[in-house]
């Protein structure tokens, strides 16, 4: 037998892979599977995309760390643990982050582990709000190894502990710098006292990008800052700095894109500092601010276009000077502000909300607190102009009375109202909130403190009308100081004095629906159920619709009873143009929707502005439209879309 040597075939790698070429998933650009991954939203469908092949491995890697979520500060710790080490990874993870958010986190996190951020050289947004243990050794460690050239926002809010040395390396490591949030949320809080006027003033020539910086924590500024800021920053869109009349003056005159505005006296603000506004006016200054003008401003500015379309949010509480005078030419330059606060400007009469009205829709937020000269003239005039009005602050007008309430009640998208010291306000005027259906799925929130002359009967009421309502102030009204009423209060605050205690008197959320319930277990008259929302009127169209690609003969023409030729409803649409034809809105039919001989229950809902008119039904194919008179012009409302703040 003859031996045959054996040797083992030598195996073929291509015949035992899957795919001769790249995989479908292989050639996806790298663009297409990003914007794939987007539509997951659980970590764990993230890592199963990983797994694909390695293409997919590093988008889904890129996608988990591009703004990491923790949840608790163990996640934060194995975080700064994996930056921590100094072995070398499959994947650069340190490059994947791009935005840090650990607020959730507030006082767990210190300077050593902030310092480990520093390897993340490609992060845009740091969000440190509420991290008080963090202190300048922390911030400058984080902001080296051109870590800042990025950043384009930076949120230090509630942290009082930085100084000028904090300011000084965003500004020189952070030229691109579009948000800087240097603000305190609560009034308790310390205030920040290490940021001066030289820090900002610095910032602001580095930086000339800025968009939004807000700095009500800083004690320590003067109108300095705002100068600045105003000079080397044009695309500011929020600034919140101390200011005197000059300054002002020269915020308004240069920086033409503001869209925020709040004001923080270091002087008393009075009307000359409007004067960049003034000069859209058409009217010739008047001798009063001609003369403040000359008094305040020197040297006097230069006339700009003074119209500034973009401003959205302005904020003067506290300015006790100005006058209705400003109120008038705020109103003629910005005309499409929708939050507009004028808390303690005690100088603002009628007239000045009588020029209000003219933002018409475009108001939402009004705030007039503490102006005791308004009466109920000017709240009439201003229920009936600004109609999509949501929030509304009367608090200690004290001469307001039912009627202006009245009229406020009219209001279809009131969400908020406040009446607090409103003294003249009785049952009449809270029983308006319970007869228009609208406000029954509107209202939320309702501030009724020292209105000493309602009863019970009134607020059971409201609070049976407007189911929402989910925030009640009661504070010091005699009706509602009963020990059982008391026990469904919200706590009193800590800081309140016994007799504050005795008389606080807030509900909200489930105290709110325990007081319902309560009263109307306890009133000897029958509670009356929510009101349903209001119903749509659809009418309906004709039965039997002919086709209309036939000619069918005249027996089967619609007829009604008597039979004369049917009318069938109309409706048009009447244009803002008086002279232009008005538009056809119904009824929509199609012709696979009409069929001879078929009954087709179609309903169609008429619109508010439409006008229903009748047209003959013709007896032969080519319909004859009989003339129709031409409506009423009528005016077509739209919402006001709001703009990217930053981009």
């Amino acid at each position: 037998m003859m031996e045959v040597d054996w040797a083992p075939e030598t195996p073929n790698i291509q015949r035992h892979q899957l795919y001769q070429s790249p995989s479908p998933a292989q050639s996806i650009p790298s663009e297409l599977i990003s914007y794939i991954l987007q539509f997951l939203t659980h970590p764990h469908d993230m890592l199963q995309s990983a797994l694909t092949c390695r293409a997919w491995t590093f988008n889904a890697l890129e996608a988990l760390w591009w703004k990491p979520q923790f949840r608790s500060t163990a996640h934060w710790l194995a975080f700064c643990q994996i930056l921590g080490e100094p072995r070398a990874w499959s994947y650069p993870y340190s490059t994947f982050v791009r935005r840090i958010n650990v607020s959730s986190l507030s006082t767990n996190v210190n300077d050593h582990q902030l310092m480990l951020l520093n390897q993340c050289d490609r992060i845009e947004r740091i969000t440190l709000i509420g991290c008080t243990s963090l202190t300048d050794t922390g911030l400058l460690g984080l902001l080296s190894n051109k870590v800042g050239h990025y950043v384009t926002s930076v949120d230090l809010s509630d942290i009082t502990t930085i100084t000028n040395a904090t300011i000084f390396k965003i500004a020189a490591t952070c030229p691109n710098l579009q948000g800087l949030n240097l603000s305190m949320c609560r009034e308790d809080q310390q205030r920040c006292t290490g940021v001066t006027d030289q820090s900002i003033c610095r910032l602001a020539e580095a930086c000339p990008q800025l968009r939004r910086i807000k700095l009500n924590n800083c004690d320590a500024l003067t109108e300095k800052s705002a100068l600045a800021l105003a000079h080397h920053c044009p695309r500011l869109l929020e600034i919140d700095c101390p200011v005197n009349d000059q300054v002002l003056a020269e915020v308004w005159s240069h920086l033409r894109e503001l869209r925020e505005y709040r004001l923080a006296q270091h002087e008393p603000v009075t009307d000359a500092a409007f004067h960049p506004f003034y000069v859209s006016v058409p009217s010739d200054m008047d001798d009063h601010y001609r003369r403040l003008v000359a008094q305040r401003l020197r040297p006097p500015l230069e006339a700009k276009d003074g119209y500034f379309d973009q401003l959205r949010m302005l904020d003067l509480s506290n300015a006790a000077f100005i006058s209705d005078e400003a109120v008038r030419v705020i109103v003629h330059a910005a005309p499409k502000i929708r939050n507009l606060v004028l808390n303690k400007c005690k100088e603002i009469t009628d007239e000045g909300v009588l020029s209000i009205c003219r933002l018409g829709r475009f108001l939402h937020y009004l705030h007039l607190g503490h102006c005791e000269l308004l009466t109920d003239h000017s709240i009439i005039k201003l229920a009936h102009a600004c109609t999509r009005i949501r929030y509304i602050d009367l608090a200690q007008c004290s001469n307001l009375t039912n009627d202006a309430v009245v009229a406020l009640a009219t209001l279809p998208r009131l969400k908020r109202i406040g009446l607090v010291k409103c003294f003249n306000i009785s049952d009449t005027g809270i029983d308006a909130f319970s007869q228009n259906p609208r406000m029954a799925s509107s209202l939320e929130r309702v501030h009724l403190s020292y209105c000493v002359k309602l009863s019970e009967a009134s607020i059971r009421r409201l609070l049976n009308f407007c189911y929402r309502l989910n925030h009640l102030s009661l504070t010091h009204v005699p009706a509602f100081l009963r020990p059982e009423l008391l026990d469904f209060r919200r706590p009193p605050p800590k800081t309140f004095s016994q007799q504050q205690r005795n008389v606080f008197c807030v509900y909200s959320g489930h105290g709110v629906k325990d007081l319902r319930v309560y009263l109307n277990k306890t009133s000897t008259q029958p509670s009356q159920p929510p009101p349903s929302p209001p119903q749509r009127r659809p009418f309906q169209l004709p039965a039997n619709v002919m086709d209309a690609r036939a000619r069918p003969p005249a027996l089967d023409l619609p007829q009604t009873a008597d039979g004369s030729p049917f009318r069938l409803p109309f409706f048009y649409l009447a244009p803002a143009n008086p002279n232009d034809p008005p538009v056809q809105l119904a009824p929509h039919l199609l012709d696979r929707q009409v069929r001879p001989n078929v009954t087709l229950p179609m309903e169609v809902d008429p619109p508010n502005n439409a006008m229903a008119q009748d047209i003959l039904w013709p007896d032969v194919f080519n319909v004859d439209l009989t003339p129709l008179p031409r409506p009423a012009p009528v005016d077509l409302e739209e919402d006001v879309l709001d703009e990217q703040l930053m981009e």
